[in-house]
């Protein structure tokens, strides 16, 4: 895994890469693909900025683990598989070869 540089327009967008979700332990909590990184996007409610990405939560690795942001229907991982959530930036990495 490495982490994603993002330059937060869309001439560079990292958009449609795989990655893996960390915890604030850098532990994967769960794998998907990268929504986007524009700064203007607006997600859950709050706008992306340099902060966060969008992801779509593709598999729980640990279904328990608490969302960094909630909303009326997601509260952990088991929740968002099959949505799109904001994740901090710092906290995705792109899912290189086979792990």
């Amino acid at each position: 895994m490495k982490k994603i540089e993002s330059r937060g327009n869309n001439e560079d967008s990292l958009a449609g890469r795989r990655v893996r979700i960390l915890n604030f332990f850098g532990q994967v909590v769960a794998s998907g693909i990268l929504m986007s990184d524009d700064n203007d996007n607006v997600v859950m409610g709050k706008k992306l900025g340099c902060e966060y990405y969008e992801v779509s939560v593709l598999i729980a690795h640990d279904p328990t683990a608490s969302l960094f942001i909630k909303d009326a229907d997601r509260k952990n991982m088991n929740d968002a598989v099959g949505s799109h959530i904001i994740w901090f930036r710092e906290y995705v990495m792109e899912q290189t070869g086979q792990q």
